[in-house]
């Protein structure tokens, strides 16, 4: 950064100057190139950050005083499903839980569920501090007019099945959708290819999707390497690694986002670096599932793109970018039995500006700089395990460490995106909270049903006393 333009930043001149909203009184850390960390305010104008400072003149028509709140660029999810099915398949191997569950719960997905799927996931992302995603799944026009009045920052990739049949979107569905956001296009949401997986879409598809992704310059999106199961399927057919098969098939490039990278060898590593693609790091969903964990220290120091993602409800249950970030530090650390890799600051940056730069969003928001779009999250320090914070005047003490591995998405207190604050005191301003959850109830147990699944989830455990009544003496 220029000295000119830090003093844009920093010296904000004192004339008063009208803008819409106006942070104040933060520790506001930025993710710039610099770690700059300073207290003080944001003033944010047209969804923009258009000034920071430690005592700003603008005038918001909109003052937020935090209290000494921290102020972080919003997190960003590499890597989800917005799907609502949790706790239904729990404890079960990869290749059954998606074969013999959750892909036959997919074939009986409907509009109306995806409705309240993606409104269940939206308001989770967003009281969690989650402000933009990449989500692959059903129903991808649904998704994206909730994201519309949620206000998330979302790209959805259909999540396109061809085997087993009728599970996911096909690509005349896809293809529909695209057609759809170019008719009707929104400046937060965008359209990518989302083939499934080498194991459920053919070779001539995932090479029709890479014609196609270069022609109309959108991202592809795909599971790679997720499991043990699926090396040995891959390297049966086709004598490859599902790296080296894929990068065969469409090419790998900055454009393509490989969710999990698990089973990944040197030159899987050394290949990816090359090639520009990142990795969406899911490390919950890999170890509820079984499927060991993700090099991501190698794919690091071989210079890749590595993001952070949270997967679905389904596989990890709770959508919290402080558990994800908590938990990527320590499987990295158990890995390679250095506890001095994946620091803390390390991990908060690969949740914001790394998984940004995964997804190409790199310089519109993953940091707290002025001319950057006002994507931003406050997190309360008050809660009793965030005690002690020891940093004083000028430093930030223990304050990073904090925040990555005790902190809580319940800590959130406002999202805002784009300049709108979504969510305020742990208030909802987009999304009517007992209305999503009225909805989402009542279609899950719907879905259950079409699914052919009441025995498995709804009626798991017996809550009988087998007519016997219970009293103290």
């Amino acid at each position: 950064m220029s000295s000119d333009q830090h003093h844009k930043q920093y010296d904000d001149a004192r004339t008063p100057v009208a803008v819409d909203v106006v942070l104040r009184s933060a520790t506001v850390i930025t993710m710039d190139d610099d770690d700059t960390c300073f207290d003080g305010d944001v003033a944010v104008d047209g969804g923009e950050i258009v000034a920071m400072g430690p005592r700003l003149a603008h005038v918001g028509r909109e003052e937020v005083d935090l209290g000494g709140q921290v102020l972080l660029p919003g997190f960003v999810n590499a890597h989800t499903h917005e799907c609502m099915e949790r706790g239904w398949f729990e404890d079960l191997g990869f290749m059954e839980w998606l074969e013999t569950y959750a892909q036959p719960k997919d074939r009986a997905y409907r509009p109306e569920h995806q409705r309240a799927a993606s409104s269940l996931v939206q308001l989770e992302l967003i009281k969690s501090g989650f402000t933009s995603i990449l989500s692959m799944f059903r129903y991808p026009s649904v998704s994206a007019a909730v994201a519309r009045t949620s206000g998330i920052r979302a790209t959805f990739a259909p999540q396109l099945v061809e085997d087993p049949s009728g599970v996911g979107e096909s690509w005349e569905d896809t293809l529909n959708f695209l057609d759809e956001l170019d008719r009707d296009p929104h400046p937060r949401i965008r359209g990518w290819l989302g083939p499934h997986a080498l194991y459920s879409c053919s070779e001539g598809t995932y090479r029709e999707i890479a014609r196609f992704a270069r022609e109309r310059r959108v991202g592809i999106h795909t599971h790679l390497a997720e499991s043990r199961d699926e090396v040995t399927r891959i390297r049966e057919r086709t004598g490859l690694t599902p790296t080296a098969y894929l990068d065969e098939l469409i090419g790998l490039g900055p454009d393509v986002v490989l969710a999990h990278g698990v089973e990944l060898t040197a030159d899987d590593i050394a290949r990816i670096a090359d090639s520009g693609a990142a990795v969406a790091h899911c490390p919950t969903s890999n170890m509820k599932l079984g499927n060991n964990i993700s090099p991501v220290v190698d794919l690091r120091a071989a210079g890749a793109t590595v993001g952070l993602g949270t997967d679905s409800v389904m596989s990890n249950n709770v959508l919290d970018p402080f558990a994800e970030m908590r938990m990527a530090c320590l499987v990295a650390k158990f890995r390679t039995g250095d506890p001095s890799v994946m620091s803390a600051p390390e991990v908060l940056r690969l949740a914001t500006r790394g998984s940004a730069r995964a997804l190409g969003l790199e310089d519109l928001v993953g940091s707290v700089e002025v001319g950057k779009r006002a994507d931003l999250v406050a997190v309360d320090l008050r809660g009793p395990h965030l005690w002690p914070l020891t940093g004083d005047e000028g430093h930030l003490g223990n304050l990073v460490e904090q925040l990555v591995y005790a902190a809580r998405a319940s800590d959130v207190s406002l999202t805002m995106v784009d300049g709108e604050i979504l969510m305020s005191e742990r208030r909802m301003r987009t999304l009517d909270e007992g209305a999503v959850r009225e909805i989402v109830e009542a279609e899950a147990a719907d879905l259950a049903r079409r699914a052919g699944v009441d025995d498995h989830v709804v009626r798991r455990r017996p809550k009988s006393l087998r007519g016997r009544v219970q009293v103290s003496d």
